[in-house]
């Protein structure tokens, strides 16, 4: 039963990667170099079996750990990302080029930024969340002006894992915070993930308190208005599953 319940998170962890890859277009279908084909070729060795690629994509086979590790080997992935769900999707050297090749996507800039900086959800870490001009898209995530980056760290333990990617959105007042959703909060040359509750003295906001979902480990704090620099609202995160 466990090997089965491995094999279905290999399973859609592939799908969820593989749906990346296609909207950074290092995977175009019907292309002859990128496309199902040209994958087949090197997965099973032969360019026919390119329909099993559509049958992995709908449910109706699942691949197996020997063609995931090759899989990951193809497109730079981290093979224990893909093979177990530990650490980040992608190997350090390849998260540069990918995000630089998905600067345009049908010809237009992806409209979620990446930052190669790694947030620690149980500490802060200095953080510029636009020092490289990296773009990206996903499916489903429509608008502009979102922020991605990777989670180390166990405070946000298990909603948000090490290794999670999370993709958030400005939020321009405070008035549009709700309490205990989750946050990217930036403060001097930092960033915590927490979820937030607003802490009010005479009717007025005065304070936000920063919590923990791992809170045996992680005890909640607070922190002053003016201590913010910019607040962000967690919408997504690419998970290990």
């Amino acid at each position: 039963m466990q090997e089965e319940k491995g094999r279905d998170a290999l399973h859609q962890r592939f799908k969820e990667v593989f749906a990346l890859l296609e909207q950074n277009e290092q995977i175009v279908r019907r292309h002859r170099e990128k496309g199902f084909s040209a994958l087949a070729e090197q997965l099973f060795g032969d360019r026919r079996y390119g329909s099993l690629l559509n049958q992995f994509l709908q449910d109706k086979r699942q691949i197996s750990f020997e063609q995931a590790q090759k899989f990951a080997q193809i497109y730079g992935l981290n093979e224990a990302y893909l093979l177990f769900g530990e650490g980040p999707i992608f190997e350090k050297a390849h998260e540069r080029s990918l995000t630089g090749n998905a600067q345009f996507i049908g010809g237009q800039r992806g409209n979620i930024l990446f930052s190669n900086i790694e947030a620690l959800a149980s500490s802060a870490i200095d953080v510029d969340l636009r020092e490289e001009n990296q773009w990206f898209s996903i499916p489903g995530l429509t608008g502009q002006d979102y922020v991605a980056f990777y989670i180390s760290g166990n405070s946000m333990s298990p909603t948000i894992a090490a290794g999670d990617m999370v993709i958030c959105r400005p939020i321009e007042s405070f008035e549009y915070i709700q309490d205990n959703e989750v946050y990217a909060l930036v403060l001097q040359n930092a960033v915590h993930v927490k979820r937030v509750q607003k802490i009010y003295e005479k009717s007025k906001l005065k304070q936000l308190k920063l919590i923990s979902d791992n809170h045996l480990e992680h005890d909640p704090f607070y922190i002053d208005l003016p201590e913010l620099r910019k607040l962000l609202k967690v919408e997504r995160k690419l998970s290990s599953l």
